[in-house]
């Protein structure tokens, strides 16, 4: 499958660099019993997000169909269904990420309808540094 000219991967530069699991433990190293979903996840690097953040509000704003605006994601610490993004919002957002940074959101995680547009980012950061090999 193609992907779309205006498809785009997260850049590489905001993507953290390679590190091992937050547990120390390089996948070989740990017991079967062991997952690496245990560990916590990685920090984001606050650089990384920050360059990301006026482009996941402009998805966010265009997910509402402009009913928030850039700025007011920008600006808020809300989260992002208190400042009034739908379940169907979120559904245009997913695909309006998986679309643009090929990165696949689970709709299923309920801290999407906690968090704000910082821990959007910062969530979108550590999943294509996950899916970055």
């Amino acid at each position: 499958m193609s992907t779309p000219e205006h498809s785009r991967p997260l850049p590489p530069d905001i993507l953290p660099p390679d590190a091992p699991p937050s547990d120390g433990k390089a996948p070989h190293e740990r017991a079967p019993h062991e997952r690496a979903s245990d560990a916590l996840p990685p920090a984001v690097p606050s650089d990384a997000a920050e360059a990301l953040r006026p482009q996941v509000a402009a998805l966010v704003s265009r997910s509402t169909d402009g009913l928030i605006g850039v700025r007011e994601l920008l600006d808020s610490t809300e989260p992002l269904a208190a400042l009034g993004v739908s379940s169907l919002s979120l559904l245009r957002l997913a695909d309006a990420v998986e679309e643009t940074y090929g990165v696949f959101v689970d709709l299923g995680d309920r801290t999407l309808h906690t968090e704000g547009l910082r821990g959007l980012t910062d969530r979108l950061v550590r999943l294509g540094a996950e899916a970055t090999p």
